[in-house]
Order: structure tokens, then C-alpha cells, then sequence
């Protein structure tokens, strides 16, 4: 069969030559694929917007020798999504997640639960969830439908159940190498602050834990005020990370950008 249909998100765009475009793309059917689009860097392409980062597309590509060719696209603009897609916050959330599925998924290898959980965020986006909210969901998510998903109801290393019993200090311990929470007996040592290679583990309270519990599952378009959700951020990032085996250029990026934003000014009296 010499060509075929897909329904994909676009989670990553290179030039090729002087008019044509490499995509990266996420389908239902086929998982991670990379697809040429001819034409669509000129001024008046055919392809028009549909072909915009993160959009949902429905394609029909020929194969080719190398890499299969778009000769098809069609996609319903949503508005919505688009107008937050601009948001520096949201257009960082959506690159991170564009990122850490390139790298963590195999090409042709279809994962309809990775390709249902772009849509629910498309639609939460679309509703206006926070991207504060929605990124500490997300990397749980992600290493969920990835196999991945960090252990947080029992030890990582010794399987012994801990339930909601602080460990030390009233905090438990996380710890990205070891694949989750620790109990007190598997503590490794090293537990000041977040490394990035999985060495170190960090503190978490009983709320945190609970809500990152409760974040596993959580419809995306349902999330509201999680709390310090910077701080759980950084703790779900860190896992996500791991698995990468290196720090997350699109998370970086958008740390760099929120450490350069001036402080609010204190209210005058």
C-alpha cells in the first residue's frame, strides 16, 4: 500500500532545503513517525496553519524511500487552543511534552493511550487550565502510559507498604534512581538538592505525596488550585528527567525564562 491514513499531532518542525519541512509527528495508528512536507515553508502553502505546532492533523502520506511524503492534511483550527498555545507558559508546557515523547517513545510503535492523553490535554488547554496545574499531571501521565511511572504507595526498593506514615521527620523520600518513594531503611544518603542524574533523593510531605497520588489519575480538565505546584513540578520533572538521562531543553528554556522575570513589586502603603 503506497499510502495511508493517520491522525497525528505535529510535535516537531526542521526545515529541509530552501522550502520544505521535516515533521515530527504522534499518531493514533502508528505511534512516532517522521514525515517531509513539501512546500509548506513558501508563502501560501497549501497546508496552510494545519500543519502548526501541536496541531491535531488528520494526514494521508505516500511512502517514500526514506521518509514518507504528506500529500494530504486536514485539520479544524481550534481557536481556543490556539489563542493559548501563544502563552509563553502553555507554548513551554506543550514543547516539554512534544520533547520528552520524542525521546521516550519508538517510531512505528503505536500508543493509543499516549495519543488520548494529547488530546485530553489539547482539550484542557482549550478550557483553560492552568499550565502550572497541568505540568506535574502530565509527567505522572507520561511515565504512566510509558511503563515508567514512578512507585508511590510503597517502597521502591523493598516493596514494604507505606500508606501515609511519615518516614523521618514528618516527610517521606523520593528518589528518581530508585524508582520512587524509599522507607527509611532504603534511604540513600545523599539527600541535599536535586542533582538531575538520580543520585540525590528529596523530602516530600504528607500533602504533596497525597496530591501527587491523586495527580496520577486526575482528568486534566478538572485540575484546578494544586497548591505549590512549582514545588511538585520539580519533584515530577525530576523523574521525567531521569528517564531521559539528561536535563530537558524545553524545561530549562522555560526555567531560564521565569528566573529572568522581574519580581512583583511590593504593594505601595
Amino acid at each position: 500500500m503506497k499510502s495511508y491514513n493517520v491522525d497525528a499531532f505535529v510535535l516537531r518542525l526542521r526545515p529541509l532545503g530552501e522550502a520544505d519541512r521535516i515533521l515530527t509527528l504522534f499518531s493514533r495508528e502508528r505511534g512516532k513517525l517522521h514525515a517531509v512536507a513539501k512546500g509548506s515553508r513558501r508563502s501560501g502553502s497549501r497546508f496552510g496553519a494545519r500543519l502548526d505546532f501541536f496541531n491535531r492533523v488528520s494526514l494521508t502520506l505516500h511512502r517514500g524511500r526514506s521518509l514518507d511524503i504528506i500529500t494530504g492534511a486536514q485539520s479544524a483550527i481550534d481557536r481556543s487552543v490556539w489563542d493559548r498555545l501563544v502563552e509563553p507558559e502553555t507554548f513551554a508546557l506543550a514543547s516539554y511534552v512534544a520533547e520528552v515523547i520524542d525521546a521516550l517513545s519508538e517510531p512505528d510503535l503505536a500508543v493509543p493511550e499516549l495519543f488520548d492523553m494529547l488530546c485530553e490535554l489539547r482539550d484542557a488547554i482549550g478550557a483553560g487550565v492552568p499550565a502550572a496545574s497541568l505540568a506535574p499531571a502530565i509527567d505522572l501521565r507520561l511515565l504512566g502510559v510509558l511503563g515508567l511511572a514512578p512507585e508511590l504507595d510503597a517502597c521502591a526498593r523493598c516493596g514494604s507498604a507505606l500508606g501515609n506514615r511519615p518516614l523521618a521527620g514528618g516527610r517521606a523520600r523520593l528518589s528518581p534512581n530508585s524508582g520512587g518513594l524509599v522507607c527509611r531503611r532504603c534511604n540513600v544518603e545523599d539527600v541535599g538538592a536535586l542533582t538531575g542524574d538520580g543520585g540525590a533523593t528529596f523530602g516530600v510531605s504528607a500533602a504533596e505525596l497525597s496530591m501527587l497520588r491523586a495527580l496520577r489519575t486526575a482528568p486534566f480538565t478538572a485540575l484546578g488550585d494544586i497548591g505549590d505546584a512549582a514545588r511538585l513540578r520539580r519533584l515530577t520533572s525530576a523523574f521525567v528527567e531521569y528517564q531521559l538521562g539528561r536535563r530537558s531543553k524545553a524545561l530549562a528554556v522555560a526555567n531560564a525564562r521565569t528566573a529572568r522575570r522581574p519580581a512583583p513589586k511590593a504593594a505601595a502603603r
